[in-house]
């Protein structure tokens, strides 16, 4: 054979090699049965632990009881990622919040929670077990059985997954491990977050392993799974050290293989762009998510249009308040007061004054989630006899009249002729609020990259916010409020028992109802919407009557355990009435951290 012709022979080979080797052609399929496969086998192994677990809490010692729960949690977090993207409803039986829920539609009847939490509340919440105590536990796991049997239904008829959303499940368990697995949220007695983490990850190693990722990333994910194996324990756990330095670098080399072996990132509407590095990155977050159907990214002229709207008091009865009135740019458009002053005289609005930075990255508005969209929101406040007073109606008809106006709803509108409406009032405002988003503060930019963003303390409050303080389980990272993650989708409401006084000795019961007023569901009563702490130091005072004027005091009420802990009857208190034991220096660590929040963008320019 001539040497030229067995050279490119060679070469040729070699070539296809690498291509091979690089990722999945769009015809092969057989990656994507393995990871099915392996999905179906780690369910049969869940499901034998299970079975384990309930015959063994039925009569079994308790420290082997406890042992096959944590067998079981592990065999479960291999398989999270999977269960969660493709069976969230039975992802939410088997491992949801040991919380009530209710519909609307039947306030009196709550769904009770069922799961692991549940389980680990029963079995670790005592030193010893009674019989009745086995037995509900038992059925319990039992229940959790039958809910994992259907999801062995559901994948064993269905075929394999897209690669795509292989690693979009994938993507987003990472960011479920980061916001809610290493804060403890779903280990909130056991606080096994760290033991739990390195399964996450051998699961996500075991099933890239499939796709021949790089050596690069298995040494990564095994130097993650060995500084989880390695850290102190949960109190003391350097969270920042774990994202900064491994995990958040796992998830970039993930990103690019990725794009390497050219799989699609997928298509999906969701809150953290699919194609986002991680959630940390600058612009991950899709302001339009939360927007109504059909909502496009506004243009500058509509944007303009909004700002002009906000700031004219043309939109209030008395033709001297407008929205700026009480969202001042300076204060993080809020109003530094603890209530604001009524339209009604001598009378206080009934909550506080809430942030406007980042309120378009948040599934429900107002402090009692009774309302979804800007949109509504804006038509609530303008109308409202209290706040604004104002008149659509009139409001439109008077805009019209101003030449300043006819231009900017022209230049807004282009191709709406009828724009002198109130809904495009609406939409003119919304459009101006969702571009209020905050969120380059010296925290983002160290989770970036930049390690001198943030000092040691402030290093040290974060650490402690997402760990032995326990913040982090309710104000979930990187948003920092209830809006759950990584699907954002629902906003968490909290009970904390909160005061109408600040005197600790002898402290009194706030009597809003909050939530309950809505539906008049007897476990929401005084349950409040779970606020983001982004730009906080700008935003005092602090809760939804405006009781505490500085963080410290905020920080105090939570270390004491809420009201429950001062001492007040609040028996639906979802908020631990356990004291967290933070010292002063602890404490004044996470107020450090809080600070770091603080948007590097000058509000004054909006």
């Amino acid at each position: 054979m001539n040497k030229r012709v067995l050279a490119f022979l060679i070469t040729l080979i070699a070539f296809s090699c690498i291509l091979i080797s690089a990722g999945p052609h769009p015809d092969d399929t057989s990656r994507e049965q393995q990871v099915w496969r392996y999905f179906s086998a780690r369910l049969d192994t869940l499901q034998g632990r299970l079975s384990d677990l309930r015959t063994t809490t039925k009569s079994g010692d308790i420290s082997a009881i406890r042992q096959g729960f944590a067998d079981s949690r592990a065999a479960y977090k291999h398989i999270e990622a999977f269960v969660e993207y493709y069976y969230p409803s039975s992802a939410l039986r088997i491992n949801g919040a040991a919380l009530l829920e209710a519909e609307p539609s039947e306030p009196e009847e709550p769904q009770h929670p069922s799961g692991f939490q549940v389980v680990e509340e029963l079995l670790f919440g005592q030193d010893t077990l009674n019989d009745e105590t086995r037995l509900v536990a038992a059925n319990e796991i039992n229940t959790m059985e039958h809910d994992l049997r259907r999801v062995q239904n559901y994948v064993a008829q269905e075929s394999a997954p897209s690669a795509s959303a292989i690693f979009g499940a994938l993507r987003l368990n990472l960011h479920r491990l980061i916001a809610k697995g290493i804060s403890g949220f779903d280990s909130p007695v056991l606080l096994a977050s760290l033991e739990e983490g390195r399964e996450t990850l051998a699961g996500l190693k075991a099933v890239l392993s499939l796709y021949h990722v790089p050596r690069t990333f298995q040494e990564k994910t095994e130097a993650a799974i060995a500084y989880l194996r390695s850290g102190p324990g949960f109190d003391d756990f350097d969270r920042a050290d774990f994202l900064t330095r491994h995990l958040l670098p796992l998830m970039e080399e993930m990103h690019s293989f990725q794009k390497s072996a050219q799989i699609p990132f997928t298509q999906e509407s969701r809150a953290v762009r699919t194609d986002a590095v991680h959630f940390f990155e600058a612009d991950a977050f899709n302001r339009y998510y939360f927007a109504p159907g059909g909502t496009l990214a506004p243009s500058q002229e509509l944007i303009a249009l909004g700002r002009a709207l906000f700031y004219d008091p043309a939109l209030s009865a008395t033709r001297k308040r407008s929205c700026a009135s009480c969202h001042e740019p300076g204060k993080a458009f809020t109003d530094g007061m603890p209530l604001n002053a009524s339209l009604i005289g001598g009378q206080q609005l009934l909550r506080n004054t809430p942030t406007l930075l980042n309120a378009a990255l948040q599934p429900v508005q107002f402090a009692d989630s009774r309302i979804a969209f800007l949109e509504d929101q804006i038509h609530d406040v303008v109308s409202n006899k209290q706040e604004m007073g104002g008149d659509f109606a009139g409001i439109v008809t008077a805009l019209k009249k101003q030449s300043v106006y006819q231009g900017l709803f022209s230049a807004a509108f282009p191709s709406q002729p009828d724009y002198w409406q109130k809904a495009y009032v609406k939409k003119a405002i919304a459009a101006y609020v969702r571009s209020l988003v905050a969120m380059n503060s010296r925290f983002d930019r160290y989770m970036q990259g930049d390690a001198q963003a943030i000092n040691r303390e402030e290093v040290r409050g974060f650490n402690l916010f997402m760990g032995k303080a326990k913040c982090g389980t309710c104000h979930y990272a990187p948003l920092f409020s209830g809006a759950v993650p990584p699907l954002y989708d629902k906003m968490e409401s909290e009970v904390l028992g909160l005061p109408s006084n600040t005197d600790t000795l002898q402290p009194q019961l706030d009597k809003d109802p909050g939530k309950y007023r809505l539906y008049k569901m007897p476990h929401q009563m005084r349950s409040f919407k779970t606020t983001g702490l982004r730009n906080v130091a700008l935003t005092a005072p602090y809760m939804h009557n405006g009781i505490y004027r500085t963080l410290e005091e905020v920080m105090a009420f939570y270390n004491r355990g809420g009201g429950a802990g001062l001492g007040l009857d609040v028996p639906n208190q979802t908020l631990s009435p356990d004291r967290l034991n933070l010292s002063a220096s602890e404490q004044q660590a996470v107020i450090s951290f809080l600070k770091t929040l603080t948007d590097t963008v000058n509000t004054n320019v909006y």
